[in-house]
């Protein structure tokens, strides 16, 4: 992967006769806001830049934001691979990053419901608000996401993302954060979010047996939610140092995924019944099988994972006689005030999670860290 930094002009404050600000003075804001930011600009698959480019400027109904901390996952590698042409994103030149946290710097007019300095999260789905999805609330299904239609935005895949030091978003895609929650977790709430909707959707009930596939962020948080939710026993599969991290935030029991059959490990550390809720969350195609045959008879399989449009092999008869049910999970409608309000509550502390932090101006190396998971990478946070 090529990544270069490169500068078209200085940065001069306001008031310098040079630089207006982000709104051409539509915008209420306090201090100073550059005419010019440095953002991580992809160019084509595998050319990452860092570079200055204009600080984007709210609309009606838009708030600009400083973004103070943005997560690296793995679909952002996928979109730096070129893994999606012509979808995610849909053109070059091309800013990503979707799981952030920012302070509120300027409001675009008709905006009452934040403040400058606010501290918020930020959701990444913007749907239409008018078909028969967005008005029951699934804003992630909206019915015009696959239209290409510009009144839908997933921001950090069609439209640009935060990887930046400035980024502007609907204000009703804003959520404040406590003061207890940290802009680091700020930058978590977004797979929390995730994790905390793939419960719901298999209606998960205190008391019940738990079994994660795949240690990575959303694996673990998908942990750490499932422990403060109740859950009795909770199973993590996996490898290596990923295992014992499930240990200390709360699982029960663990399968090393490469030694034997993890179906089977499931079911021997459930006294050979299965569990009650399995939660895909590796990706592996041959995992959603696996994954399968670790439910019980009644039991639901969610999955959370992306396989990258691969090929799977799955016995429906089994679906069929246990009457087992495999849910899709997409993203996280309606979850994120409850996600930060657990996170504000200490039931789940995520902020570990943020194992690898870096500035901007070393992304090569932070994606080099999110794709090579050197040194114990689980989460990266770039902070801007």
């Amino acid at each position: 992967m090529s990544v270069r930094s490169t500068s078209t002009e200085p940065r001069l404050s306001i008031g310098g006769g040079e630089t207006e600000t982000a709104a051409s003075g539509s915008a209420e804001g306090a201090g100073p806001i550059p005419s010019t930011m440095r953002a991580a600009v992809l160019h084509a698959p595998e050319d990452l830049r860092v570079e200055e480019v204009p600080v984007p400027r709210p609309g009606p109904g838009e708030v600009l934001l400083r973004v103070r901390a943005c997560g690296l996952c793995g679909t952002d590698h996928k979109i730096i691979a070129g893994r999606y042409p012509g979808v995610w994103p849909p053109e070059f030149p091309f800013i990503i990053g979707h799981e952030w946290a920012g302070e509120v710097a300027a409001l675009g007019p008709g905006v009452t419901t934040l403040r400058v300095g606010d501290r918020v999260a930020a959701e990444n789905h913007s749907g239409c608000g008018q078909c028969g999805m967005c008005r029951t609330g699934y804003y992630n299904l909206c019915e015009r996401a696959d239209r290409r239609d510009p009144s839908y935005k997933l921001y950090g895949h069609t439209a640009p993302g935060a990887l930046a030091e400035y980024a502007v978003r609907p204000a009703i895609l804003l959520m404040p954060l406590p003061e207890q929650v940290s802009n680091v977790e700020g930058a978590l709430v977004n797979p929390g979010a995730l994790a905390l909707h793939g419960l719901r959707r298999t209606g998960f009930h205190p008391g019940c047996s738990v079994a994660v596939f795949g240690p990575g962020v959303i694996g673990l948080l998908t942990v750490l939610f499932a422990r403060a939710a109740g859950a009795a026993q909770i199973i993590t599969v996996g490898r290596g140092e990923r295992l014992s991290l499930a240990r200390e935030l709360g699982s029960t029991d663990v399968v090393e995924y490469d030694a034997g059959d993890p179906a089977q490990g499931v079911r021997d550390a459930t006294g050979g019944r299965g569990v009650d809720y399995v939660y895909e969350c590796s990706g592996n195609p041959a995992a959603v099988a696996q994954a399968i045959g670790s439910a019980r008879r009644g039991g639901k399989v969610a999955l959370l994972g992306l396989t990258g449009n691969k090929g799977v092999e799955l016995n429906t008869d089994r679906l069929t006689l246990d009457q087992i049910d495999v849910l899709g999970v997409r993203s996280s409608p309606n979850m994120y005030p409850d996600t930060i309000a657990l996170m504000a509550s200490g039931a789940v502390r995520a902020e570990r999670l943020a194992t690898h932090r870096y500035p901007l101006e070393r992304i090569g190396e932070a994606v080099e860290a999110l794709r090579s998971r050197s040194m114990g990478a689980v989460r990266v946070i770039v902070e801007p």
